[in-house]
């Protein structure tokens, strides 16, 4: 029978024994057992009372290749030491711990970054690691894990934390003459120039319906005064929009899987206009098939010109998984009644189904201007004639782009 189960009764029957049969020896070292049991079992008891594992990094978001310093705090509040103790912390797989080995880890895509040693009352144990993410995504660090024991090492504890952390990693980002388009006008020529669009937000005035006008453009008031149907008239906004839309899906059917670097390509792509878009002062917007982690929301970011959104434009990219909400045609019908008339709308995809063909069309016959930068051949097949396109390639693709 172990020590750590045993020492209590095994302590007393020797204790009795002793008594019963007149031999202090044996008695006094039941007493012993009793007393390193029990001060090893209080000593078990309290080893992680104030005592705090805390993980941090330098930075939450960083792009592919970006040094980020995480740093590993053990601290001791007590005057109990710990004789030994061995810690660890879950690492994704995507962010590698530079020239540190690691553990293999139960679950899947994590690794185990190691220490060991002893830590003394009222002491405390730093350490700094560096880690590269080599993609982008959502990565977790963290959870910890620390174990220990007493000093006889009888009574060993595990400590599990819950404090999971996650990073996210930008998709790469090129200039746009590296993807082949020109950097001036890199989605072509407009007929006579940056045309303004109207702004909804700014009622100019009225003037009678016209055939085609849409719905929320009629005044209903005003028409009800009048007898006759009126739609308003807006100001002209100098604000140029810009919605990027993204196509996820990399192959005609769920089933077949996806095409990794086609994704990549795709994703990659997209933050370089939208980085582009925002240095040229657009209002951004971004639609995609795709959700959020952990959440059934589709990934929809109104045009807007703030501070703060190319950032949360980059951390929706760097979060999109190959695994879809529906199709992006669907997601383009529910949102083209809110593309102000005039907005530039660029289709980033390596597969245009018919449906999306068919959509793109609509958004152009509805006097948006629109583009398609295809991140595959495939995606030139279904391209609806007139709709500017070309084959967009990243750096290190051995395609030689083309357009129409």
């Amino acid at each position: 029978m172990p020590f750590r189960d045993g020492w209590l009764p095994v302590g007393i029957l020797l204790v009795f024994v002793g008594f019963a049969a007149g031999e202090a020896a044996v008695s006094g070292v039941g007493m012993v057992i009793l007393a390193l049991g029990g001060v090893a079992r209080y000593w078990s008891r309290h080893l992680f009372d104030r005592l705090t594992l805390t993980i941090t990094a330098s930075e939450r978001r960083a792009f592919v290749g970006e040094t980020v310093a995480i740093a590993v705090q053990l601290e001791n509040k007590k005057p109990l030491p710990l004789p030994w103790y061995e810690w660890r912390v879950a690492l994704a797989e995507a962010l590698p711990a530079n020239d540190e080995s690691v553990a293999a880890a139960a679950s899947p895509g994590l690794k185990w970054l190691v220490r060991r040693g002893s830590l003394g009352w009222y002491q405390k144990h730093e350490w700094s690691f560096t880690v590269k993410p080599s993609e982008r995504g959502f990565h977790q660090f963290g959870p910890s894990r620390l174990r220990s024991a007493d000093l006889l090492g009888a009574f060993p504890r595990l400590r599990e934390g819950d404090d999971a952390q996650h990073m996210i990693v930008f998709p790469q980002v090129f200039p746009v003459e590296e993807l082949g388009l020109p950097a001036d006008r890199p989605f072509g020529e407009r007929k006579g120039g940056n045309a303004l669009f109207e702004d909804p937000l700014r009622i100019a005035g009225l003037r009678d319906y016209r055939p085609g006008d849409p719905l929320r453009r009629i005044d209903w008031k005003a028409s009800a005064r009048n007898g006759d149907l009126q739609s308003r008239v807006y100001e002209p906004s100098a604000t140029q929009q810009l919605y990027i839309l993204v196509n996820i899906d990399t192959m005609s059917h769920a089933w077949e899987g996806f095409l990794r670097d086609d994704l990549e390509r795709t994703v990659s792509v997209a933050a370089s206009l939208a980085v582009w878009a925002a240095g040229a002062r657009y209002a951004v917007g971004l639609l995609a098939n795709g959700a959020y982690p952990d959440a059934d929301r589709p990934i929809r970011l109104a045009p807007s010109r703030s501070r703060d959104q190319l950032t949360r434009i980059l951390e929706a990219l760097a979060v999109i998984q190959p695994l879809t909400l529906g199709d992006l045609a669907g997601s383009i019908q529910r949102e083209g009644g809110r593309m102000p008339t005039g907005s530039t709308v660029v289709v980033v995809a390596s597969l245009i189904p018919q449906p999306l063909g068919a959509a793109i069309a609509r958004l152009r016959d509805a006097g948006h201007h629109v583009f398609v930068a295809a991140t595959s051949d495939v995606a030139l097949k279904n391209v609806p004639a007139g709709v500017p396109v070309r084959r967009v390639a990243r750096p290190f693709d051995k395609e030689v782009p083309s357009s129409r």
